[in-house]
């Protein structure tokens, strides 16, 4: 009976399939593989270009690159061990123990997700830069010294660390909450002290988890923009991301070299991936089995205030000290320390003023276009390729999900790079590039991973016998979809919108290569004012994005609690 109404609805689908995996192919494949054939180009979009190893052979054969590489790792690495101390350590004491407090890792965790990386960094600079930072007059009025220079390698570690450590938490928590306690409660038993069990066990199943969390959060740091160009830059610190960026803003722009160092960012991007994929398939520390069981809460006793006032301070450096201070900047009519005087000064007159600036009004127009539109779009695609991934019986439909991951596996920074060229060279009859179209294109791309997470997850819960019924009553495909699974899946389609909107409105290292003068974004607004040291307005218009996309995540996790048919 199944392969009846499969045989009836094949001709529908078909079709459907083999249009989402052109897409797929188109926003995810071609992109990457611009890239790589630029990189193995001379003379690159001129009219004597020849494929050639001579950009490898010259970024290899230039001394200063194994400065650069070097420096990559270090920052890397750097990020990868700081993120996972502080994110694992606050994710236990959230999760295994009875600390004070725990309800603040949650919101420590989910607000830097939702800020944009370069507000985070400007907030920062804000308050440990050596000239104007907050934290450094402040220090100056007490001690008469600024001990805070965020310009060097460990200040960028350190603040790409607070914004990418909510991601290990994530990670952890649901490490920490899937462990069985009986290992645990067995090595106690057998005469293990609490720190020898948490160090023999806990830790060594954790492990697995420990090393995808680092190798993760160390191709995101690599592949950053945001702190390597603003903090990096100025503190003579190059990393890859800027050499690509400064290659492409050269003049001439070098072409070959950027996509040459794409090239080596894609091997280290793939390597860490393909690694972390093998750790999940071995499953070799695994613990959860069908006996129910509830995680073992630890309880510290006299170490209690301790752990309290651990889960306090990172709340305070992760989220209260930059939102306070962009909150602050945002009331004043120039940027200055905390004092009895400066109460005085406090207005909202930067609010009003923001939108005199042209380059705000136009970046918000444009992110709202640009965000709503790569929104619908990534909505409607993944409904589609959800459905045929998970509902269909044709053959090969397991491709489409290799190519939907294929966005997490590639930097945006490359994907930016990627579609750039590819818009740059390909003989197509339209020219997107100096559009915003290009920009919803980079968009579309970065956020269908995510929007497929929440259609699967929606059409998952969906019974076939529902659509089974309707082909007996004489239904077409298009019927079924649109009056059966799409009500149905309502809630889950609206979650991928909204996160779609919010990622746009968040990205930067692929904006920042595909926009023009007229198609600005928020980002890179935000990223132009702090160049041309618009510092009230930027701390203003930050202020009025996080309140945004603070609302737009409400709504994501208000319809996350009713995803599928069985919530009520």
């Amino acid at each position: 009976m199944r392969s009846f109404f499969a045989n009836q609805s094949r001709s529908a689908e078909v079709p459907l399939m083999a249009g989402a995996s052109l897409i797929l192919v188109y926003l995810a494949v071609v992109p990457v593989g611009t890239m790589l054939y630029a990189s193995f180009h001379t003379g690159f979009l001129s009219n004597d270009a020849q494929w050639s190893v001579a950009n490898y052979a010259h970024t290899f054969g230039d001394p200063a690159f194994y400065r650069l590489f070097a420096n990559t790792l270090v920052y890397g690495a750097g990020v990868a061990v700081l993120a996972l101390a502080a994110g694992f350590g606050l994710a236990f004491l959230y999760a295994r123990t009875d600390a004070p407090f725990r309800g603040l890792g949650m919101t420590t965790a989910l607000v830097p997700l939702i800020v944009p990386g370069i507000l985070n960094t400007v907030a920062w600079l804000f308050l440990t830069s050596p000239r104007i930072g907050m934290l450094n007059s402040i220090a100056e009025a007490l001690l008469h010294a600024r001990p805070f220079n965020v310009y060097s390698m460990p200040g960028m570690i350190f603040v790409q660390a607070m914004h990418v450590a909510p991601t290990a938490f994530i990670m952890a928590v649901a490490t920490f909450t899937s462990m069985d306690p009986s290992m645990e409660e067995a090595a106690i038993a057998s005469g293990a002290s609490s720190l020898a069990a948490f160090r023999r066990v806990t830790l060594a199943l954790a492990q697995p988890a420990i090393v995808a969390s680092g190798l993760l959060l160390f191709i995101q740091s690599i592949a950053s923009f945001e702190v390597p160009q603003l903090i990096g830059v100025p503190a003579n610190v190059s990393v890859f991301t800027t050499q690509i960026y400064g290659a492409l803003q050269a003049f001439p722009p070098n072409y070959g070299g950027a996509a040459a160092i794409g090239g080596i960012v894609l091997v280290l991007a793939a390597a860490g991936v393909a690694f972390v994929n093998r750790l999940n398939r071995a499953g070799r520390h695994a613990t959860v089995t069908g006996k129910a069981f509830r995680p073992r809460r630890i309880e510290l006793g006299r170490y209690r205030p301790v752990a309290g006032a651990a889960i306090v301070i990172f709340f305070t450096v992760v989220v209260v000290m930059p939102l306070a201070v962009l909150v602050w900047s945002s009331l004043l009519p120039g940027f200055e320390a905390p004092s009895l005087a400066a109460l005085h000064h406090l207005s909202f007159a930067n609010y009003a003023q923001m939108w005199t600036y042209p380059l705000i009004r136009q970046s918000l127009v444009n992110s709202a276009i640009t965000s709503v539109s790569a929104g619908a779009i990534v909505t409607v695609l993944t409904a589609i390729v959800a459905y045929v991934t998970l509902k269909s019986r044709i053959p090969g439909a397991w491709l489409l999900d290799v190519l939907v991951s294929l966005p997490i596996a590639v930097p945006s920074i490359l994907m930016g790079v990627g579609i750039l060229f590819w818009y740059l060279v390909a003989p197509l009859p339209f020219h997107l590039y100096g559009t915003l179209t290009i920009l919803i294109v980079g968009f579309v791309t970065i956020g269908i991973p995510y929007g497929m997470r929440y259609a699967s997850s929606g059409l998952a819960q969906i019974r076939d016998e529902l659509e089974e019924a309707a082909t007996v009553s004489g239904a077409s495909w298009t019927e079924r979809f649109l009056r059966i699974y799409v009500p149905l899946l309502m809630p889950s389609l609206m979650a991928a919108f909204l996160t779609t909107v919010i990622i746009a409105f968040r990205e930067i290292s692929a904006a920042i290569f595909l926009y023009s003068q007229g198609t600005e974004v928020v980002s890179i607004a935000i990223f132009d004012l702090w160049s041309n040291g618009q510092y009230p307005a930027i701390a203003a218009l930050g202020c009025v994005l996080v309140v945004l996309l603070l609302g737009l995540v409400a709504l994501v996790q208000r319809l996350g609690g009713r995803i599928g048919i069985g919530a009520q």
